[in-house]
């Protein structure tokens, strides 16, 4: 049973016993096996707050209390500002962005710190003290036009605009503004060159991935990335539980272009099988983390950089390039653009034909079988 004060002390953290909880100084603490969580738990105008701030190995009751409390601080002026403003917020962009970002670190893991850094470095230093429901569309164009000034590139520039156009969706659904308030289209971009990554690259990437010294999960990571092209964060996203093992496909419930079975090849279901019988995994990521808030790897980059410096190949290449090449490969190889759909998840035939036009055509299970050999 919770046993609630008004002021949690030590002596109430020392009777509790193992599953018992007690509330005080805008704190939960809980006793498990392993010693005592704290979360910060309260409630501002009926709405329950809470988060997780540390175990006592790592946090004191003190250090808790204090940290909850400014949690708590934070909260209270976010609901201030909600209230006085309703859908016509006089919060400025520094206000709500913080909002935001917490939104994002907390229920998403979308490209959180280049979102991060677009409002650091290029937004807020212009717009920050503007009212979010006044900028307007003179304005979005002049900071467009500054930072293109800078010598950002025009692709740049348009990730920076849609980190603001994402977060206005937000403030819509938040009630803080009506609607987005400007109006402004995006810079002309100059055609991306696909780049490719030689066999004979793939072949020293591989070989140096299964060395003992490199990432345990990258040589797995390799071959799903150039056997179909998944995207980086697709393969992060792989569960035990969403493999089928007859069909060879994986259930990707939540991916760019929305949920789809993903193809996969012979290889990845024979190297995905022996990392199941190596680890017993049933349920879970494949890629899990247990250093990582979400349960799972966030990020390959390291490791495979390391692994092209290891093989001898430009570290110029990332991860991306994987998806690059494995299109590029299955249109020299004659697949006509719905197979290749079939297996690297683009959503239209035009995006296939940015690499190549070539006619052809080549059965999905001899694409299985060989895709990777």
């Amino acid at each position: 049973m919770a046993k609630t004060s008004n002021k949690l002390t030590a002596k109430d953290l020392k009777n509790l016993t193992v599953g018992q909880a007690a509330y005080g100084s805008n704190l939960r603490a809980t006793r498990n096996k392993s010693g005592i969580t704290f979360h910060a738990s309260f409630t501002i105008d009926g709405e329950r707050h809470q988060r997780k701030l540390g175990t006592d190995a790592n946090i004191n009751l003190t250090e808790a209390i204090r940290v909850a409390a400014d949690y708590r601080a934070k909260m209270e002026r976010e609901h201030e500002l909600k209230r006085d403003g309703g859908a016509e917020s006089d919060m400025t962009l520094s206000e709500a962005v913080p909002m935001y970002m917490d939104y994002l670190s907390r229920f998403t893991a979308k490209q959180t710190r280049f979102k991060e850094g677009h409002f650091r470095n290029h937004i807020l230093p212009v717009l920050g003290d503007v009212k979010i429901r006044k900028i307007n569309s003179h304005q979005m164009q002049s900071l467009l036009g500054m930072i293109l000034n800078k010598g950002v590139q025009p692709a740049t520039v348009n990730r920076i605009k849609a980190t603001l156009d994402a977060f206005y969706k937000y403030a819509v659904g938040q009630s803080w503004v009506l609607r987005k308030p400007y109006a402004v289209e995006s810079l002309t971009e100059e055609p991306k060159r696909k780049f490719r990554i030689p066999e004979s690259h793939q072949k020293a990437m591989l070989a140096a991935a299964k060395r003992p010294e490199q990432h345990p999960l990258i040589y797995l990571f390799l071959v799903i990335g150039f056997g179909v092209g998944m995207r980086h964060t697709e393969i992060l996203n792989i569960r035990w539980e969403n493999i089928d093992w007859e069909t060879g496909n994986i259930w990707m419930p939540q991916t760019k272009t929305g949920a789809r079975e993903q193809a996969t090849t012979e290889l990845i279901m024979e190297e995905l099988w022996e990392l199941k019988q190596k680890t017993g995994a049933e349920h879970g990521f494949v890629f899990a983390s247990s250093k990582s808030k979400s349960g799972r790897i966030d990020r390959m980059h390291k490791p495979f950089s390391r692994v092209c410096q290891a093989a001898g190949v430009p570290t110029t290449y990332t991860p991306h390039f994987m998806r690059h090449t494995c299109v590029s490969e299955l249109v020299a190889d004659g697949c006509p653009n719905d197979l290749v759909m079939h297996f690297t998840g683009h959503k239209t035939a035009k995006m296939v034909s940015y690499y190549a036009h070539m006619k052809g055509t080549k059965a999905v299970a001899e694409v299985r079988m060989n895709r990777g050999r």
